[in-house]
């Protein structure tokens, strides 16, 4: 009997080897817990604010909306070239990209503007990953959880912290 396991063994082993994401296979159906109109309902829509930058409390509203792949807010610069030496792992992770468009409002004129970026949610909506370029060159980035960003960062040409929930 374990003589007849090798070949079966080895065979397997060759189609890994040939198709690394052979185990990441998902034929068989979605173990996602949720649908697109469920990650718009979480994300998507208004929000409000406060930046901490410079030690100064800055309120301000967040409106995002679903964005067409590849789509950019205005005077944002698109990237031309990227590339890697290391090649990328074969492991596979579930997960959805929602690429996202909207405006940030504020009164501090470097903290306003057009915003561009990505929500990404893994099985389940209980985290979602936010990632926004604001036009004046601002990055936030945290993660959304029971309707709010607790703990988010300011990064790029501005530095601080935010908070983000529904109004």
């Amino acid at each position: 009997m374990t003589g007849k396991r090798w070949p079966v063994l080895g065979s397997f082993g060759l189609a890994l080897l040939v198709n690394p994401y052979l185990g990441c296979s998902t034929q068989g159906g979605s173990d996602f817990t949720y649908s697109e109109a469920d990650m718009k309902s979480v994300a998507l829509g208004t929000w409000q604010g406060s930046a901490l930058l410079d030690g100064e409390a800055v309120p301000f509203f967040l409106t995002l909306e679903q964005a067409r792949e590849g789509a950019k807010a205005p005077g944002s610069q698109s990237q031309c070239a990227s590339r890697s030496f290391v090649k990328p792992a074969a492991a596979c992770t579930a997960m959805t990209r929602m690429p996202v468009i909207g405006t940030l409002t504020s009164e501090n004129p470097a903290f306003n503007g057009a915003v561009d970026g990505d929500l990404v949610a893994h099985r389940t909506l209980d985290e979602v990953d936010l990632s926004l370029h604001v036009e004046g060159g601002a990055v936030l980035s945290g993660r959304l959880e029971d309707e709010a960003v607790k703990d988010g960062r300011i990064g790029a040409r501005l530095s601080g912290g935010f908070s983000l929930q529904r109004p």
